[in-house]
């Protein structure tokens, strides 16, 4: 057979190359778009298993409280132990009105904010910048001395009255307080002083 000459048969790199590149972009671009779905879709469940749920309980927590804070009512009333006052009832009102209550009073008495602790208009903290200190303790009064109590000596007391100067004259008594004498464990009683 007799025809025109055929071109000899050789590969087309280029081609192959191009081909191959665009199906291994293909592929993971197919992979991660894969991914990416999975993931959205799984991400619920994921946290799901991984905190357990955690979060329910702070709401249902935070639930109660803003119920507690809002509910208008009376307040549960313990039962009263035996040889003890009943006490009385008392009740809640929703906090804004609770803010208002007590703005209110404070105009009218400030010493008074909290009924139940009683009036606050002693100062229990040095009026000072800084840390809190607290005021020093009042020290009791002094016991009244009026000559009649019961001593811890066992001696007796000095004489009230000293005369001064010797001889002839007239000298004026010198007055002094009396002083116990002796110590012991003895019992005695004090003589009044002749003091001016």
């Amino acid at each position: 057979m007799s025809g025109p000459k055929r071109n000899p048969d050789t590969l087309n790199t280029i081609g192959i190359v191009v081909v191959g590149i665009c199906g291994a972009v293909l592929v993971y671009v197919t992979i991660v778009a894969l991914q990416a779905f999975y993931v959205n879709d799984t991400s619920e469940i994921q946290t799901m298993a991984d905190y357990g749920g955690n979060d329910t309980s702070a709401r249902s927590i935070k639930t109660t409280q803003i119920h507690n804070i809002t509910d208008v009512g009376a307040n549960a009333v313990a039962a009263p132990k035996p040889g003890e006052t009943p006490k009385s009832a008392t009740y809640r009102v929703n906090i804004d009105q609770a803010m208002k209550l007590v703005v209110e009073s404070a105009k009218v008495d400030p010493s008074m904010l909290v009924p139940t602790q009683g009036r606050a208009d002693k100062a229990t903290i040095k009026p000072i910048y800084g840390r809190p200190q607290p005021l020093p303790a009042p020290t009791p009064p002094p016991a009244p001395n009026d000559g009649a109590g019961s001593g811890a000596g066992s001696g007796s007391a000095a004489p009230p009255t000293t005369p001064a100067g010797a001889g002839s004259g007239s000298a004026a008594p010198v007055v002094t307080p009396p002083t116990a004498a002796g110590s012991g464990s003895g019992s005695g009683s004090a003589a009044k002083g002749n003091a001016p």
